[in-house]
């Protein structure tokens, strides 16, 4: 059974909801939390130092060698800065835990730093809401430290999931989902006012059934499977689908950035196939004609 040291000082960086939510969790779990770490001094930051016990302050200084952790919870913008203000003042060993929306390209170099300071880094991509469920929000874990820090997070009731790349994957992870989620959320409220307006509202939920009962998995791989020989004819449904929203009078926002995709799936003869192949295949044949729009463009 693999242990790890345990966590007894940690800083906490930042005086948003996510750092509070963490920050109760840590007081909560026994852990002292001796500095809050904030770019400017407020009621909000003070009130969260005092309710943690720690000393607000603007930088990281000497005094931060006797953590064994800090737990950054900026804005993703931030997160790199932070960490290059912050590493250099780290015993070695010390786990530094990001939760930061940060780009997955900054957390690579958020890693080579740690490296270099003998500081652990795991980069902690939260998957759900933390207002609603704190601390334990699950996670997905990466880099160097992310079996420790899972560890921590698993012990406070947080479901963590770790991945075998480095840091930066659980961000890209995040970002993928959100694709998926924003686009569908923007689809769907598009949706539901058409069908609002139509008085079908309930009927549409009752024949998207089928897509609860297929599975999400099944019904992308499907898609992109099929779109090779039915994305023409698709196009056409869009099309009625677009007129129908003007005549409801809702400007189709969501429609038209499906209609550019099937639009360009019509005009373009390497998108276009007398029959389905495999889904291999076919993520294949976008990637390569992606590719080619890229370079042309």
């Amino acid at each position: 059974m693999t242990t790890f040291p345990l966590l007894q000082r940690v800083a906490l960086i930042g005086a948003g909801e996510v750092a509070r939510a963490y920050g109760s969790a840590l007081k909560l779990a026994g852990v002292q939390t001796p500095f809050l770490l904030v770019r400017r001094v407020s009621p909000a930051a003070q009130e969260l130092a005092d309710q943690l016990g720690a000393r607000l302050c603007m930088q990281a200084d000497a005094q931060w060698q006797e953590l064994d952790g800090v737990l950054s919870a900026v804005t993703g913008t931030q997160a790199a800065v932070v960490a290059k203000g912050v590493m250099p003042h780290l015993a070695a060993g010390t786990l530094y835990m990001d939760l930061c929306t940060a780009e997955p390209l900054d957390m690579e170099a958020m890693e080579v730093l740690a490296r270099q300071q003998n500081v652990e880094l795991a980069d902690l991509a939260i998957m759900g809401s933390v207002p609603t469920t704190g601390a334990q929000t699950a996670l997905l874990a990466a880099g160097q430290g992310a079996a420790r820090a899972a560890a921590f997070w698993q012990a406070q009731g947080a479901s963590v999931r770790l991945l075998p790349g480095q840091a930066g994957d659980a961000m890209r992870l995040k970002l993928l989902r959100s694709l998926m989620t924003k686009g569908l959320e923007a689809l769907g409220i598009e949706n539901l006012m058409l069908a609002e307006r139509m008085g079908l509202r309930s009927e549409l939920y009752e024949v998207l059934q089928d897509l609860n009962e297929r599975g999400l998995q099944d019904f992308m791989e499907s898609c992109l499977r099929s779109h090779l020989v039915h994305g023409v004819r698709r196009r056409d449904e869009v099309l009625q689908v677009r007129r129908q929203l003007e005549l409801a009078g809702i400007a189709p926002r969501v429609t038209n950035g499906v209609l550019d995709f099937f639009e360009h799936t019509a005009q373009t003869e390497a998108l276009q196939r007398p029959q389905a192949v495999g889904t291999a295949e076919s993520l294949g044949v976008f990637l390569e004609e992606a590719q080619g729009s890229a370079s042309r463009s």
